[in-house]
């Protein structure tokens, strides 16, 4: 705290003296004379201003800074234990005194010279501080310094040594996982005695400055930097394969890296002929760095005093995991802005930016006995067929954006635009051969590349004022997108909107729009692009030939991917506000209601015949089409409040949300070396399952506001939301194996494995006191200003039920038929919290 409030206070001062050198080093060349300094003699006089707020809170209730854990050897059950993490997810709250905020400023008698500092949760984990200042008309700037927490869990349980370094240890090791016997059982459990709790967390620390100058009326010049500094844990896993199975564990990753942005900007603005223009030049520079590049986890399933250097033959159970973090990069963009006024009551504004994004950190070192990487040390037979160090990548990018408005008519109006965005990825192509299940020898080669595409948009806009409060409109729009090697080479979607905004006599007001679309693909060819994917790669490397092998199993030919499949799109949207209702004037009413369905054309009923590749070449093959088949969601609500008299309003809103998916799928793969999908192509029998996911969530919230008179009120509220997610998943097709979620091999004709419903379940209280000291009292303590007095209670309550985290929250240590896995039971999202607090707020 003592380090950052030095930097806090050294760059304030140290922009404050360059601000004021900066005005006086330029005052010969202003076209108008620099304000006159007052004499050493002369007095300033000035007018302040002030609001500080600090109290004290006490919590008769509160889960405790680090929760505890328990654990199983036999049966996973949902613990009821409470956790602080979700309730502290962006600061601490700590019980004891607070600084709430502070608010200090002042000017000059005549307005010309002003400063302000705002600072809030002081002294707490996410502390924020501003700081402004300005000459009227010709120099202004922020500062601002804050740190902002994501706090993940305080329920961790670790057994790892080294947290926050980049390389991590087991504080025991159990031996090779082989069998399932009470001894190497109660080795486990050792090992997972021996952890502590810990809390999973990131801080953030950033600092900004923004100064602008305006040295003459049609000049401004603005310049920026930004940075931001990140620091702490992260959950992250890892497997080992060897056995009985693929084991996976758990681990708190580091986190250390630093991100700076730089702007520089200078605009032109004048009159011409027609009217107006403005030119604005931006350059810019964006650097990410990363303290880690990578972090080594050492394998707890291996003999005791294995280490990362111990021998290994590359069959499975590496003693190590070397997983790759973000690397480092850096952008450099350069913007154009421009508008002018043009004749027939038109005006143009155009961009221009491009971007140059480089990233060239070296590959990871492969010298060491490591798994989940591409290279077993000293083996002959797992190679890169590639000889380079790094990425090397460069990816640039262009936008141009141009819209056109023109006022036709004094009620007509119309709007063009066109936006052209080209991604262009020049990253160069690499071709691996890697390591599965941590030591498996293959030699199938793919090929790593990064994406290209251009995306172009064009729509029209009409606006027509039918009534002096109220318009009508309609646009149409198109867009395209042309990508490299990807299933779908090119989509074109045509949009068409319309939409009405109208007042009636002050009553109220409608606005209202409704948006259709319709997207296709040219062709859609996942053999082009799987072939690209798993090339056919015959090449002699240290001996060893390397062809495609049996790479590409991961995925079926049938999907469709949401990003390239066939869509037709609605979207609508309602809203009404009355203000100023006839016979009820004290009541206020806004009904709302908004819409969007996305369908899908993917037919699972459809069969996609595929050519045979490899040694099935001449063949032919089919599988259905599967993939997201919808995606619907709607939301309706009504705010009302009602004023029963001078001092008291209450208010009331409900808003509901509901969200409908189709998905089909399965669990059969197709094989890129042949095109071959499913078991002897029987395609009643390739584990075909459709699933419907719906959700809805209920907000209720209600409040009011009572003012006795003007030195005391009272307000309360209360709010609750329910959440509640069921899927169903069912067999497709009368002899589908239909088993995305149960145990392998079971062929079930009716509904799948039921999934157990998520709910949540969020309320809270406010209830606040307020009340105004009497003035003439505070004058008499030689305060002059206002002072509060407040008295506040809050409960926070949250109930999470969610299936898929509940298997690794309440303990470290899970079973099932074939595997030992270890969580570290980090997600408890539940809590009771009860606060009450008091404070003292002084206003001038």
């Amino acid at each position: 705290m003592e380090f950052h409030g030095r930097i806090v206070l050294t760059s304030l001062l140290s922009i404050a003296v360059a601000s004021i050198a900066l005005q006086s080093a330029r005052a010969g060349d202003k076209p108008a004379p620099a304000p006159v300094a007052p004499a050493a003699d002369e007095k300033i006089e000035l007018d302040t201003w002030g609001d500080i707020e600090f109290g004290g809170r006490y919590f008769p209730k509160k889960p405790s800074e680090l929760g505890s854990n328990k654990w199983s050897t036999t049966t996973i059950q949902r613990p009821e234990a409470e956790s602080i993490a979700k309730y502290e997810e962006y600061g601490n709250v700590p019980q004891g005194f607070y600084f709430e905020k502070l608010t200090v400023g002042g000017q000059t008698k005549s307005g010309e010279y002003a400063a302000e500092l705002r600072a809030t949760d002081i002294g707490n984990n996410n502390q924020r501080y501003i700081f402004d200042w300005f000459v009227t008309g010709e120099l202004s700037g922020t500062v601002t310094w804050d740190q902002t927490p994501h706090l993940f869990s305080t329920t961790a349980l670790n057994i790892w040594n080294g947290v926050g370094t980049d390389h991590l240890t087991p504080k025991a090791q159990v031996g090779a996982y082989t069998t399932t016997t009470p001894a190497y059982l109660a080795s486990i459990q050792s090992l997972i005695a021996q952890g502590n709790t810990i809390r999973i967390g990131i801080e953030r620390d950033r600092f900004e400055a923004d100064q602008r100058w305006t040295p003459t009326p049609h000049w401004e010049i603005r310049g920026n930097y930004f940075y931001d500094h990140r620091y702490g844990t992260q959950i992250a896993g890892t497997n080992w394969g060897g056995g009985a199975g693929p084991v996976m564990v758990q681990m708190p990753r580091p986190v250390d890296d630093t991100t700076q942005n730089a702007k520089v900007s200078g605009e032109r603005s004048g009159e011409w002929a027609y009217g107006k223009y403005n030119v604005k030049i931006t350059g810019g520079l964006s650097t990410f760095d990363n303290s880690f590049s990578s972090y080594t986890v050492e394998n707890p399933f291996v003999a005791t005093g294995t280490t990362c250097a111990s021998a290994y033959t590359g069959t499975a159970n590496a003693p190590c995991s070397l997983i790759s973090l973000m690397p480092s990069n850096e952008a450099y963009s350069g913007n154009v802005t421009s508008a002018i006024d043009l004749p027939f009551k038109s005006r143009f504004m155009n961009t221009v930016q491009y971007t140059s994004m480089r990233q060239n950190d070296p590959f990871q070192d492969p010298t060491g006995s490591t798994g989940n990487t591409y290279y077993i040390p000293g083996s002959t037979t797992i190679q890169v067929a590639n000889a380079a160090t790094s990425l090397n990548g460069e990816v640039n990018t262009l936008l141009v954006n141009n819209v056109l408005t023109t006022r036709i008519t004094d009620d007509l109006k119309s709007t063009f635009r066109y936006r052209y965005y080209d991604n262009d990825n020049q990253t160069p192509v690499l071709t691996w051969n890697w390591v599965t299940e941590d030591g498996a020898t293959s030699t199938a080669t793919r090929r790593n590349f990064g994406y290209s595409y251009t995306k172009q948009n064009a729509s029209g806009d009409l606006t027509y004022h039918v009534l002096k409060n109220a318009s009508v409109g309609g646009s149409a729009g198109w867009e395209r997108i042309d990508r490299e090697k990807r299933e779908a080479l090119q989509t074109n979607e045509y949009i068409g909107k319309v939409y009405g905004d109208a007042r009636w006599d002050d009553i109220g007001q409608l606005r209202a729009s409704y948006q259709y679309s319709e997207r296709r693909y040219d062709r859609y060819d996942p053999k082009a692009w799987y072939d690209y994917l798993y090339p056919a790669y015959p090449q002699v490397v240290g001996g060893i030939t390397y062809t495609q092998g049996g790479g590409g199993g991961g995925t079926n030919w049938g999907v469709r991917k949401l990003d390239l499949a066939d869509r037709d799109r609605e979207k609508a949207m309602v809203l009404f506000t009355f203000d100023n209702i006839p016979h009820v004037p004290n009541l206020s009413l806004t009904p709302s209601f908004g819409l969007r369905n996305d369908n899908y054309l993917t037919d699972p009923n459809r069969l996609v015949t595929i050519a045979g590749t490899g040694s099935a070449a001449g063949n032919t093959y089919s599988t259905y089409e599967m993939g997201l088949l919808k995606d619907n969601s709607w939301n309706g609500g009504l705010e009302a409040s009602y004023s029963f008299g001078p001092g008291l309003t209450v208010s009331a809103a409900y808003v509901r949300e509901e969200f409908d998916k189709d998905l089909a799928g399965s669990t059969s793969t197709t094989t890129s070396g042949t095109g071959a999908t499913g078991t002897a192509n029987a395609l009643d029998s390739i584990n075909r399952w459709s699933s419907n996911m719906k959700e809805n969530v209920n907000t209720f919230i209600l409040g009011s506001n009572f003012i006795f008179n003007d030195r005391f009120d009272i307000s309360a509220s209360y709010s609750i939301a329910l959440g509640n997610e069921n899927w169903s998943t069912e067999a497709l097709g009368a002899t589908s194996v239909c088993n995305p979620v149960g145990g392998a091999g079971s062929n079930i004709t009716g509904a799948c494995q039921p999934i157990d419903p998520v709910k949540t379940t969020l309320q809270r209280i406010d209830l606040q006191s307020r009340f105004k000291l009497d003035s003439e009292l505070v004058s008499q303590l030689g305060f002059e200003g206002d002072v509060y007095w407040k008295l506040k209670y809050s409960l926070d309550r949250s109930r999470v039920k969610n299936w898929q985290n509940d298997l690794v929250t309440p303990y470290m240590y899970l079973v099932d038929n074939t595997a030992r896995d270890i969580a570290m039971a980090a997600y408890n999202p539940n809590y009771d919290v009860h606060v009450v607090a008091t404070s003292l707020n002084f206003k001038w």
